[in-house]
This record gives C-alpha cells, sequence and structure tokens, in this order.
C-alpha cells in the first residue's frame, strides 16, 4: 500500500499535464461531447469503469513509456557528451560514465515523468 502512495505522489506532478494521457485524450476524441441530458450523464456513468483504468494506465504504463526516449536524450547529454579534447582523459573516465549512466538514467526519466523540465 506503502509504494502505491508514494508513486502516486510521485508521478501525480504531471497528472494534469497536457499530453500525459494519450489514452484519455484518445477516448475524449471518439466519445461524444457532454451536454446536461439525461442520456450524456448516464453515459458517463457507464464509463466510469473504462476511464479509471485508462487514467491509471496512462499514469503508470503509458506516459513512462512515451518519457524514456526524453529521458536517455537527457542522460546521454550528461553523461556522454564530450567536453574534453583529450583521448586519455575520456578513455579514463570511460568505465565510471558507464557505471553512472543507468543511475542518471533512470533520475532524468524520473524527472520527464513529472514534467519537470
Amino acid at each position: 500500500m506503502r509504494v502505491l502512495l508514494i508513486s502516486l505522489l510521485l508521478f501525480s506532478c504531471g497528472v494534469l499535464e497536457e499530453g500525459h494521457h494519450p489514452t484519455l485524450t484518445l477516448l475524449d476524441k471518439r466519445l461524444p461531447e457532454a451536454n446536461s441530458s439525461v442520456g450524456s450523464v448516464a453515459l458517463g456513468v457507464a464509463l466510469i469503469p473504462i476511464t479509471v483504468p485508462a487514467g491509471v494506465a496512462d499514469t503508470f504504463i503509458a506516459n513512462p513509456i512515451l518519457q524514456a526516449p526524453d529521458g536517455w536524450d537527457t542522460a546521454k547529454k550528461i553523461v556522454w557528451e564530450d567536453s574534453s579534447d583529450s583521448a586519455f582523459y575520456q578513455a579514463a573516465i570511460f568505465l565510471p560514465k558507464v557505471a553512472i549512466t543507468p543511475i542518471v538514467f533512470i533520475g532524468t526519466w524520473a524527472l520527464h515523468i513529472m514534467r519537470v523540465d
């Protein structure tokens, strides 16, 4: 239960951001516009079993998958950008770069998921 609550707190930062919910956006485009008629209200209630799992899937599956390339690009820029002309220096720090890349990637990926650009 704690893991779920911590995950909700971590990933909730970008929930209302535009482009963070591709499944809900697709549903929104496909469904008719809501109005104050009884049929519209009944349709809204009937769609709750579809929209709630879609929102959860967007938050925990779709958005992290879609943000992985951006996280990798940022990590690659931070760790692997060649800041020195010396081939010896680059060879000397190659293994530390390899070791730190996954850690930096996880951090930048999490930041991209939460839209802290």
